[in-house]
C-alpha cells in the first residue's frame, strides 16, 4: 500500500488518542461508545476472522508447519492470547474498583496498550490490503475501536491519562507505523499479530459496551454492527 495512505491512516489513529477527550461528555458519550463497539465487533467477525481462518489454512499447508507447536491451532492461539490478556487487565481493574488503581498498575496498563496500539498501526502497513478502500475500512474501524480504549483508560485515571497516557499511546501508534515501514516479518508471524489484535478488539469492545452499569445502548450497538457488516461485505466481496 502506498506510503501516503498508510501515513494518513496512522495519523488518524494517533489523533484519536490526542483528541478523543473532546467526545467524553455526558450528553454524547454513550451513543458513540455503542456505535464504536458495534463497528469494532463487525470488523472482527466479517473481515479479520475470515482472514485469520485463511491464514491458519495457509500456515498448516506451508513449510513452517513443523517449526510451531500445535500448528493446526497456532493462529487461533494468538487470537485467544489477545482476548485473555486484555480480560486479565479488566479483571485486575475491576478487582481494585473500590480503590483508584495504583500508578504502577496504570503505568503497566498504558505500556500494554501502547504495544497493542503499535501492533494495530503495524498492520496498516503489512496486512494484505486489496486496495485503498479496504485499508480505509480497517482504519475507520480501528479509529472507532481506539476511541473505546481511550474512553476506558480515561475513566480509570482521568488526570494521569489526560496528562501523559494519551500522548504515550499516540506516539506508540506512530512508532508502530514507522516500524512497519522499516521492517518486514514472515507471513506466519504477521497472521499471529492480526489474530492477537482481533482478540484484543473483541475483549476491549465488550468490556466497554456490555458490563452492568455502563448504560450501553443495544439498539445503537446492533445497528452499527449490522450497518458496518453490510458495508464490509459489499466492498470486500
Amino acid at each position: 500500500m502506498p506510503y501516503p495512505y498508510t501515513l494518513a491512516a496512522a495519523l488518524i489513529l494517533a489523533g484519536v488518542y490526542v483528541f478523543g477527550h473532546r467526545l467524553r461528555t455526558r450528553s454524547h458519550q454513550r451513543w458513540w461508545v455503542s456505535i464504536a463497539a458495534g463497528v469494532s465487533v463487525a470488523t472482527v467477525f466479517i473481515d479479520l476472522l475470515p482472514e485469520i481462518s485463511e491464514s491458519q489454512a495457509r500456515f498448516e499447508a506451508g513449510p513452517n508447519r513443523g517449526a510451531a507447536l500445535f500448528p493446526e491451532r497456532a493462529i487461533y492461539l494468538a487470537l485467544m492470547a489477545g482476548f485473555v490478556l486484555f480480560y486479565g487487565f479488566e479483571y485486575m481493574a475491576t478487582a481494585s474498583a473500590k480503590d483508584e488503581p495504583s500508578n504502577v498498575f496504570f503505568s503497566f496498563q498504558i505500556a500494554a496498550f501502547a504495544g497493542y496500539s503499535s501492533l494495530v498501526a503495524y498492520l496498516l502497513v503489512h496486512n494484505i490490503w486489496n486496495d485503498a478502500q479496504s485499508l480505509a475500512l480497517y482504519a475507520v474501524a480501528m479509529a472507532f475501536h481506539l476511541l473505546l480504549v481511550d474512553h476506558s483508560l480515561a475513566n480509570q485515571r482521568s488526570r494521569l491519562y489526560q496528562n501523559r497516557g494519551r500522548w504515550i499511546l499516540a506516539l506508540a501508534v506512530m512508532a508502530g507505523w514507522a516500524a512497519g515501514m522499516l521492517t518486514s516479518i514472515p507471513e506466519p508471524w504477521l497472521a499471529r499479530i492480526a489474530a492477537f489484535v482481533s482478540g484484543g478488539v473483541i475483549m476491549n469492545s465488550l468490556v466497554v459496551e456490555l458490563p452492568e452499569g455502563r448504560g450501553g445502548r443495544f439498539s445503537l450497538f446492533a445497528l452499527a454492527a449490522a450497518a458496518y457488516s453490510v458495508v464490509l461485505m459489499v466492498i470486500l466481496k
